[in-house]
């Protein structure tokens, strides 16, 4: 019997009001995640793949309107009162923010901060505790653990907090690792760390959400795949697939913008999220559109995978 999804995200929807404006940052989101798998969400910057992740774990603003449903182990997040919640945070469900700077304490050396959420979760035993850190710090990337244990954040490079964030989160051994941006300001060197140490959670069972714009990060560690754009999922499915043969029209750019894809730029921007146009939010930078695309149109099933176009009416 197939298990229970450990993490259901269900018609989620994110709405900011900035200066009078109304900003539908997420409409209508839905994912299913089982265990031992990485889906990844990829698409542009500004296309709400990190307003997702920090909605799972209601880590938006008072300001922010949440709607729809995010279920965990079968227990609803957004129900959970704040100390039943924070007994999730970290321990069951782990983050790795792109922003390391503002996730290290600066008053704090690599080591504590470390070991400051093991002992509060209680973790490993406190005999284990020094290996265990020095370990994570190595698979990490830190190739001298000791040394790097006594650093401040502030005698780091950005590339050197984004592994300390990395270690903080792995060192709790999450059901579920939300890796926002977990490669980025890395070398290509910093970033297999990062990723050797992203697939040994994975030969772990556990269950990885990847939010990133690297389309090859996502290729290496996912099998399932859901492409935003302007809020909304384009297309989802089968990575290999998706990749292999994409169907939306902005699934198909943002693969020939890759360089080894001849970088090939997709005409226009993006629409302003304060005066999105009716139906299809990709119409005005795509060549197919036509006067139906001005219809609103729901993910459809075309073969196994949901895509949301026209074209496969």
């Amino acid at each position: 019997m197939k298990k229970n999804p450990l993490l259901q995200v269900s018609d989620l929807s994110v709405t900011f009001q900035t200066n009078g404006d109304t900003i539908r940052a997420v409409t209508g989101f839905s994912c299913q995640l089982d265990y031992g798998i990485c889906t990844a969400i990829i698409g542009e910057s500004g296309c709400g793949k990190s307003v997702i992740a920090h909605a799972i774990l209601r880590l938006l603003p008072e300001t922010a309107l949440v709607t729809g449903s995010v279920q965990f182990k079968g227990k609803d997040l957004y129900s959970l009162s704040l100390e039943e919640l924070n007994a999730i945070r970290g321990r069951q469900i782990g983050i790795i923010f792109q922003s390391p700077d503002r996730a290290l304490n600066p008053t704090y050396r690599i080591y504590r901060q470390i070991d400051v959420p093991l002992r509060n979760h209680q973790v490993v035993p406190e005999k284990k505790r020094k290996d265990h850190i020095l370990t994570t710090l190595r698979n990490v990337g830190f190739s001298h653990p000791n040394e790097a244990a006594r650093l401040f954040p502030c005698h780091c490079s950005g590339g050197m907090n984004q592994r300390a964030v990395t270690a903080v989160v792995l060192s709790l051994l999450p059901d579920l690792i939300i890796a926002d941006e977990p490669t980025k300001g890395l070398d290509s060197l910093r970033v297999s760390d990062v990723k050797s140490s992203l697939l040994k959670v994975k030969d772990e069972g556990r269950t990885l959400l990847l939010v990133t714009h690297d389309i090859c990060l996502a290729q290496d560690l996912s099998e399932e795949l859901l492409v935003m754009y302007a809020g909304e999922i384009v297309e989802s499915g089968k990575t290999q697939d998706i990749l292999q043969s994409p169907m939306h029209p902005y699934t198909r750019g943002l693969l020939k913008s890759l360089p080894e894809n001849g970088f090939i730029r997709i005409p226009g921007s993006a629409p302003s999220y304060a005066n999105m146009p009716s139906g299809c939010r990709f119409q005005d930078r795509c060549a197919y559109a036509s006067e139906r695309c001005n219809n609103n149109l729901e993910l459809l099933n075309k073969n196994g995978r949901m895509v949301r176009c026209h074209l496969f009416c």
